[in-house]
C-alpha cells in the first residue's frame, strides 16, 4: 500500500495540532481589530507593519501551545485510525515518520506507553530490540497487510489483550520512563 498525503500528514499529529492552534490564534489576531481599527490602516506604515508582524509571531507561538492542549487529545486517535490502528502482533507496517522512515517491518509486540495509548515494537533486528529503538507510536506507521481494520469497512475491530505489555510500569530497563 502506498501512503497517501493524508497518511503522511497524520504521521505527524503534533505538527497538525500545532498548526491548528496557530491558525486559530492568527485568525483572532487578524480578524478582531481593537476599537474598530481596520487591518489596512494598521499596516499603512512601517511601525504598524512591525507591530502586526510581532503580534502574528506571538500568536503563532502561543497557538502552538493552544493546539497541543486542545487539539492533541482528539487529533492523535484520528490520525492513528487513519493510518490503520489498532495494530496487532503480526501486522506488517510501513514507517512514515522517525528515524526508521521508509522501512517496512512486522509488529512483534504491542504495549501501553505512559500516556495510556498503544505503542508498537517492530522487528528491526536484535540491535534495535536490545536498545529499545524499535518502539513506534501507532500513528507514525501505516498498516500495509490487507485492509485497514475498521477504517475501510466501518466496523469496530476487537483488539486482543493477550500480547499487551505495560512498558510504563515495571521494568527498570523501560525506555519510556
Amino acid at each position: 500500500m502506498t501512503p497517501t498525503v493524508l497518511n503522511r500528514i497524520c504521521a505527524r499529529p503534533v505538527v497538525v495540532s500545532w498548526v491548528i492552534g496557530a491558525c486559530v490564534l492568527e485568525t483572532l489576531v487578524l480578524a478582531v481589530p481593537s476599537n474598530g481599527v481596520r487591518l489596512t490602516s494598521i499596516a499603512s506604515d512601517w511601525q504598524g507593519v512591525a507591530l502586526l508582524l510581532l503580534a502574528v509571531t506571538a500568536a503563532a507561538g502561543l497557538g502552538f501551545f493552544l493546539g497541543m492542549f486542545t487539539c492533541w487529545p482528539w487529533i492523535r486517535p484520528i490520525c492513528s485510525r487513519l493510518n490503520g490502528a489498532p495494530l496487532k502482533t503480526g501486522d506488517r507496517v510501513l514507517v512514515l515518520a522517525g528515524r526508521h522512515r521508509g522501512t517496512t517491518a512486522q509488529v512483534y509486540e504491542i504495549g501501553t506507553g505512559q500516556g495510556g495509548w498503544s505503542l508498537a515494537r517492530l522487528d528491526l533486528g536484535p540491535a534495535h530490540r536490545d536498545k529499545f529503538t524499535d518502539i513506534v507510536e501507532e500513528y507514525s506507521v501505516l498498516k500495509i497487510n490487507g485492509e485497514q481494520d475498521g477504517a475501510a469497512n466501518g466496523s469496530q475491530p476487537i483488539r486482543s489483550e493477550t500480547n499487551r505489555t505495560s512498558w510504563g510500569a515495571g521494568s527498570r530497563r523501560c525506555p519510556l520512563r
